[in-house]
């Protein structure tokens, strides 16, 4: 019975060795363990702290001593009610109550700390909660963020794009008045023009001053497009083509019954002033001509006007008529016209290219790249 007994004991001693060692080693694990959160508790590079459920900080790292300027002592005196900007206090308390009741797990805000000195330091704030085995809240774990370089930056490029925003309006209503004063100069020249004709008795001098009169309002007009459109550096073209052409309808005194007109213009084609103004006169000069040449002694006839998109970029502008047609072996190069001289060299301006049939009415067929 002793032998059985001293063996017996003999294994419980073993097992009593084994029990020992292996809590040694849990020991020396949790040591270990404990020294390494500690050190990344305290050398981390943003501020940890533990704060308690009434607001006190009960345990802080160095970074977040740094951000705030105060030493552990100091804050251990103080709450983060204390420190925290009024106009972030209510939104950073809404948070706190949703996550004790456990509506949330955890919750991130940016928001402003009073630092020892008084002066504001912008963080980023990310809580969440330890509760006990039983579910009690037990204390918050906060990480803070220094973002005030950040913040700065941000401000700074606010009020850098502001100061752009500013610059653009400014330029804005200086466009719109450089615009608006050569559309005014534009139709002063166009009215000294219309007094001086009053004096002129030669009938084709009196018609080269009302030809200019009417090339000037087509400028004016793009300049007043210009003027009313939301994109200061283009206009659209079919409602352009639409009022250049009712004003020479006006001007020439068509009857609409007799002169069918159609304008077929793809949407969205915009032009800038140096395409427009030399696009807006190739128009005036081919409608002006179909107007005064197409149909002798008020016959009826049909105007249809085509600009559209093609390959390559490029536009093609259209104006046909179904009047009297062009004589035999004409060639527009070699007609002494102001107008087909205009004509060609604003498409060799717009770097262009002019193709005209005349066998069964006219049509003229200008392609330029759109720009």
């Amino acid at each position: 019975m002793v032998e059985e007994r001293t063996a017996e004991l003999t294994r419980i001693n073993k097992s009593l060795q084994t029990e020992i060692t292996e809590r040694q080693r849990i020991e020396e694990a949790l040591r270990e363990s404990e020294q390494q959160f500690r050190a990344a508790f305290h050398q981390a590079a943003v501020g940890i702290a533990h704060v308690a459920i009434d607001g006190s900080w009960l345990l802080v790292n160095q970074k977040l001593c740094d951000i705030l300027g105060y030493t552990l002592e100091e804050l251990q005196l103080l709450t983060f009610q204390d420190i925290t900007h009024p106009n972030d206090l209510n939104t950073n308390l809404k948070y706190v109550e949703q996550i004790l009741a456990d509506n949330i797990q955890t919750y991130s805000m940016e928001k402003r700390y009073f630092r020892k000195d008084n002066s504001l330091v912008w963080v980023n704030l990310t809580v969440s909660l330890m509760r006990e085995p039983s579910g009690e809240p037990k204390y918050f774990i906060s990480v803070v963020e220094d973002i005030n370089e950040r913040k700065a930056a941000q401000r700074e490029r606010k009020q850098w794009e502001e100061q752009i925003q500013a610059s653009l309006l400014e330029k804005e209503v200086l466009l719109k008045e450089i615009y608006h004063r050569v559309k005014n100069n534009l139709q002063v020249i166009s009215s000294l023009l219309n007094l001086q004709s009053a004096y002129i008795k030669d009938k084709e001098d009196l018609v080269i001053f009302q030809q200019s009169q009417q090339r000037i309002a087509s400028m004016a007009l793009v300049h007043e497009k210009l003027y009313q459109s939301q994109d200061l550096a283009r206009i659209n073209l079919g409602e352009y083509i639409q009022d250049l052409v009712a004003s020479l309808f006006t001007a020439y005194e068509v009857n609409e019954d007799a002169i069918a007109l159609t304008i077929n213009a793809e949407d969205c084609i915009f032009l800038g002033l140096d395409t427009a103004i030399p696009c807006s006169l190739i128009i005036h000069e081919l409608v002006s001509n179909s107007l005064k040449y197409a149909f002798p002694k008020g016959s009826n006839g049909a105007i249809n006007i085509e600009i559209k998109k093609i390959i390559n970029n490029n536009l093609m502008l259209i104006v046909r008529d179904n009047g009297i047609g062009l004589p035999p072996n004409f060639d527009f190069k070699k007609i002494a016209s102001l107008g087909w001289e205009l004509v060609d060299a604003l498409t060799h301006q717009l770097a262009g290219n002019i193709n005209i049939t005349g066998s069964t009415g006219v049509e003229c067929q200008v392609t330029f790249p759109l720009t």
